[in-house]
């Protein structure tokens, strides 16, 4: 028996899910979200960098995850199942109230306590 090709694996996605530890987890929509989800949240400053284990706030950033994440709602529209809908539906509003919240801060301040531009509109 011959070795499967690689593209092999791509073309059926249950034969990723026996991944070894150490290896990344397969490709889901739920993963996806919660990437995005996990980078907004680093550009706003909530978690840390994993890397750099410092939190540093960029908000044009931010913004653009969450622009992502409502492309990718706008482009899956009708090819969710009801699960990944409502994850993407709350991940895109804690994240708009986060920033929200973070640009009216901002704004309150005077600009002080930024550490990137926060000009721009909001997220819709």
């Amino acid at each position: 028996m011959t070795p499967a090709a690689p593209e092999d694996d791509l073309q059926h996605p249950a034969h990723a899910e026996d991944s070894s530890p150490g290896q990344p987890p397969p490709p889901t929509f739920e993963f996806l979200a919660h990437t995005l989800f996990t980078q907004a949240l680093m550009a706003l400053g909530r978690i840390p960098n994993p890397i750099t284990k410092k939190s540093h706030r960029n908000l044009p950033t931010a913004r653009h995850f969450i622009d992502t994440l409502t492309m990718l709602e706008q482009k899956t529209a009708g090819n969710l199942t009801e699960d990944e809908r409502r994850l993407l539906e709350e991940i895109q509003h804690q994240l708009r109230l986060m920033y929200m919240s973070e640009t009216s801060g901002t704004a309150a301040q005077g600009g002080r306590g930024s550490q990137a531009s926060t000009d721009g509109p909001q997220p819709s």
